[in-house]
């Protein structure tokens, strides 16, 4: 295990160790650590600041979702945070109006599990305190922080979006356009919000002000919420659990459970594991085709079947054994793509991941999300938190799908976490956001990590390919399509196209995602830590 290769380019630290797609997030993060917190309480102090820095991104108004390992005992607990629609948004009512629910406006938005996420995660797991890993949030929202390319370029692109909503177009076009890279963007609203709920705990965003603030701003815009989801929702949370496991060569990678689509990354390995992948040319055909085959019968499995548990039973046993696994593996055709298989178009996606490692042993993989960038475009007035769009992006209006619309039911999601252990001690921790490109990246990732003996860095940087469709609703049945890098070799798109592939070449480094990974080698004890360069972020340690 401790092969140099692995280190190359990849941060060393000792002790703790933290990775975001912000310098100022993961600054805040190995702050948290150093102060004497734990690795939740460092991932505590990267949302409250990526909440601010970036709004495309996440914020109050989103998801959250995490995997924790807890060093005292070894176990490790998983939490998923996401809500409903309206209660009044059925199919009854939408699903006369073109087969998808509205993409950005009131009617996208779910009720958002961040907060109580933050609130259930800081009392178990933390030991600052919820307000102490928040105010550096606060005071970076009303201190003001640089706008950044990335920023500037999503607002840029969102900005007929933003323009639809008069508090939304205030924030992000004051001055009719984006704000210009280099100047400062100041949150005082959202500063007061993020101060309420630091002190008041979640409580303020589902029954307090912000949720009374909300009720206006839903009612006013002819919304579909009662009254009685925001305050549902708080009194009956989401429930810790254990993640989902499967073993991959003497691995055993965990991931979070539906309604996230962790399984069908675990199904992806398993099928993998049929193969020997680690015999193979890492940037040849003939892996990227066994791959892309398997990302498309795990996505079809999701597509088919998944719903959301409390509502429907699914049951993901099925789909992460390995004997099923066999049967999909025996099903490739080495030589052939088969594009016989249920798909969709990619939508849009912005979300951020981050990742953090104690000196205690404690691990945490976070994610949290608006759904497309900027969710819904709706900024609930006074407060400066974006709602997500995750009803509108995630929900089918096809009666008896798993994924169909009710009320009280919580959409299929994009958002998961996993972590890697060696005899059963964390061995890997890390995420990417990306809608569906996140379960076929981190496929990829660890591919290269597990088979191939890659560092986090290096995982991070090889060349990507992504594999259209996914799972979101806005197109499903469109031809597949793989994106790959330029960095790929000419004749590795041309092996493809010659299996019956559709390739598409992008920019060098634009085949998405932002990974955050660190990687700990059982040997030495040193902490291994990788940021995506596609993004502007950093890993940390000390």
């Amino acid at each position: 295990m401790n092969d140099e290769n692995r280190y190359m380019g990849s941060l060393l630290a000792k002790t703790g160790m933290v990775a975001s797609a912000h310098p100022l997030s993961s600054l805040a993060g190995i702050e948290a650590l150093r102060q004497g917190g734990t690795a939740m309480d460092a991932c505590l102090s990267m949302a409250a600041v990526t909440t601010v820095v970036l709004p495309h991104m996440c914020g109050l108004g989103g998801d959250a979702f995490f995997i924790y390992r807890e060093g005292s005992s070894g176990r490790a607990v998983a939490l998923n945070g996401s809500g409903p629609g309206g209660d009044g948004l059925t199919i009854e009512r939408y699903g006369q109006k073109g087969g998808i629910l509205p993409q950005d406006g009131i009617l996208s938005v779910a009720v958002p599990g961040a907060p109580l996420v933050y609130e259930m995660a800081a009392k178990r797991f933390g030991r600052l305190g919820l307000k102490k890993c928040f105010q550096v949030g606060i005071d970076v929202a009303r201190e003001g922080f640089p706008v950044t390319p990335e920023l500037n370029r999503s607002i840029t692109a969102n900005k007929e979006k933003l323009a639809k909503f008069e508090a939304s177009k205030r924030t992000f076009l004051e001055d009719g356009g984006p704000p210009k890279v280099g100047s400062t963007m100041v949150r005082e609203d959202l500063a007061s919000t993020l101060e309420a709920f630091a002190l008041e705990g979640a409580s303020y965003m589902y029954k307090g002000s912000f949720y009374r603030h909300f009720q206006r701003t839903q009612a006013d815009m002819g919304g579909t919420f009662s009254g009685d989801e925001f305050p549902r929702f708080f009194e009956e949370p989401p429930a810790f659990y254990a993640p989902l496991s499967t073993d991959y060569r003497g691995y055993t990678i965990l991931q979070t459970a539906p309604v996230t689509p962790g399984f069908i990354m675990l199904e992806e390995m398993n099928i993998l594991e049929n193969f020997e992948m680690g015999e193979m040319d890492l940037t040849g055909a003939d892996s990227l085709h066994l791959m892309i085959e398997a990302k498309k019968l795990a996505f079809a499995d999701r597509n088919a079947h998944a719903g959301d548990p409390a509502v429907t039973g699914f049951d993901v046993t099925k789909f992460i054994s390995k004997e099923y696994a066999e049967e999909l593996a025996a099903s490739i055709s080495l030589t052939r793509t088969d594009s016989n298989r249920l798909g969709g178009l990619e939508g849009g996606s912005d979300t951020t991941s981050f990742v953090a490692w104690d000196g205690e042993g404690n691990v945490c993989s976070f994610i949290h999300s608006n759904a497309f960038a900027f969710g819904s475009g709706v900024t609930v007035p006074e407060t400066g938190v974006l709602l997500n769009n995750r009803a509108g992006r995630s929900f089918a209006l096809q009666p008896g799908h798993p994924n169909a619309l009710e009320p009280g039911k919580r959409p299929m999601h994009t958002l998961n976490c996993y972590m890697v252990l060696k005899d059963g001690e964390p061995f890997i921790t890390g995420g990417t956001p990306g809608g569906d490109g996140q379960p076929q990246w981190n496929m990829q990732m660890l591919s290269l990590m597990l088979d191939r003996g890659m560092g986090p860095q290096a995982a991070s940087d090889f060349p990507r390919w992504t594999s259209s469709p996914g799972t979101d609703v806005i197109g499903l049945g469109a031809p597949f399509i793989v994106r790959m890098e330029s960095r790929f070799p000419e004749g590795t798109a041309k092996a493809l196209r010659e299996k019956g592939h559709t390739v598409q070449m992008v920019g060098a480094w634009a085949g998405g995602g932002g990974a955050q990974i660190i990687m700990k080698d059982p040997l030495t004890g040193v902490l291994l830590g990788g940021s995506d360069r596609r993004l502007t972020g950093v890993a940390l340690g000390y």
